[in-house]
């Protein structure tokens, strides 16, 4: 692990004030951890600091796995990228004839976010309130009652929690374990992830939880994560796991390279326009660039820039991987708090000072955000 550097912490360096919820920072390189820090505090009213071995909820980060899942069972065999909902959820209306496996993977599939069944409240503790205790089965109930589709299937891209969420449960179908077993058999046991969880209607226990902290009148106030949806979301993991994750990610002891590539390349609507989204990861860095910025960027390096990153947020916990696919580094930021810059911007930072040469995006021009990256 390489030594400490005064120029990385300064780019946490709010995260690490007294009495302030905090940061995690994992740097890879080639499967070797060359810079990992923690800053602040897991849990403010008892002075526990983060740790390497501190959970957070992962949010959006999550879809990756959902996508692994979803691959490991197309390799078997045993579902098909076309398949249909109905072939799965024969409750749903007629729309759903038009939705395919490889639509909810790559966002265009016309589903909407969920959110909004539950509560249409801006206010943190009332969101809560009306979020509490939802689960998969009652996003597909309300899916149910849907009158259509929000665009027709495959011809937009709209980044959809309710889609994630139909994965997990096709799993669960194809499989006959739950989602969560499914990761905890197929995925976390033989990786090592011993704490890695999928944080739905059981209720596991989370390891030296990194607790959420959101900023009211000055004053930082706890905040519990009400939901028990997995999917889109659910999943509470470390820094110490998401390093085994990353290695997996490297090699083939999950899925074959060619069908890992998968993930990492563009979905298309139906005229061949690429939307920017893999299998449960952002895709193609160059299309968020104007031409210029493009050539400056070509300039850099070329190749050497293909990245695939994934953000996730939700009220208090806001993170972000950076995966610099050709060059085999990965970076990962998780925080218990939304600080200013967020987590993204922070990632690119730190590859900067790092990696730097071809490495480097734009000098103040972090990539333009996308749903799904976080700011």
């Amino acid at each position: 692990m390489g030594k400490r550097d005064s120029r990385v912490d300064a780019v946490f360096a709010d995260m690490a004030a007294p009495q302030h919820p905090g940061a995690a920072l994992l740097v890879i390189d080639h499967d070797e951890i060359v810079y990992q820090q923690c800053y602040g505090f897991a849990d403010i009213e008892a002075q526990r600091p983060i740790t390497p071995d501190t959970s957070f909820y992962l949010a959006s980060m999550s879809k990756q796995f959902t996508a692994m899942a979803v691959m490991m069972l197309a390799e078997e065999g045993r579902l098909g990228y076309e398949d249909r909902l109905p072939a799965y959820f024969p409750q749903l209306p007629a729309w759903s004839a038009d939705v395919s496996v490889r639509h909810l993977l790559h966002h265009i599939s016309g589903l909407p976010h969920y959110m909004e069944f539950f509560s249409s409240h801006d206010g943190i503790p009332e969101w809560t309130r009306d979020v509490d205790g939802v689960s998969n089965a009652d996003v597909l109930e309300r899916t149910a009652g849907l009158a259509g589709l929000q665009f027709p299937a495959g011809t937009q891209y709209f980044y959809s929690g309710v889609g994630y969420t139909l994965l997990a449960l096709i799993v669960t179908a194809v499989s006959g374990q739950s989602f969560a077993d499914f990761l905890k058999v197929r995925i976390f046991d033989p990786l090592g992830m011993k704490h890695t969880v999928v944080y739905d209607e059981a209720r596991p226990a989370r390891h030296k939880l990194a607790h959420g902290y959101w900023e009211d009148a000055g004053q930082f106030r706890r905040w519990d994560y009400p939901l028990l949806t997995a999917g889109d979301g659910g999943l509470f993991s470390t820094l110490d796991d998401l390093f085994l994750w990353d290695q997996a990610l490297n090699g083939e002891s999950l899925v074959p390279r060619a069908a890992l590539e998968q993930a990492y390349t563009s979905g298309k609507t139906n005229d061949g326009t690429s939307v920017g989204y893999g299998f449960g990861w952002i895709t193609d860095v160059f299309p968020y660039c104007n031409a210029a910025e493009r050539e400056q960027l070509l300039a850099l390096g070329g190749p050497n820039l293909r990245h695939a990153v994934h953000g996730g947020s939700c009220v208090a916990y806001f993170n972000y991987v950076m995966r610099l696919l050709d060059s085999r580094r990965t970076i990962i930021v998780l925080t218990n708090h939304l600080g200013v810059p967020g987590p993204r911007i922070r990632a690119h930072q730190v590859a900067e000072i790092l990696f730097g040469g071809k490495e480097r995006i734009i000098p103040g021009h972090p990539l333009a955000f996308r749903p799904g990256e976080t700011a």
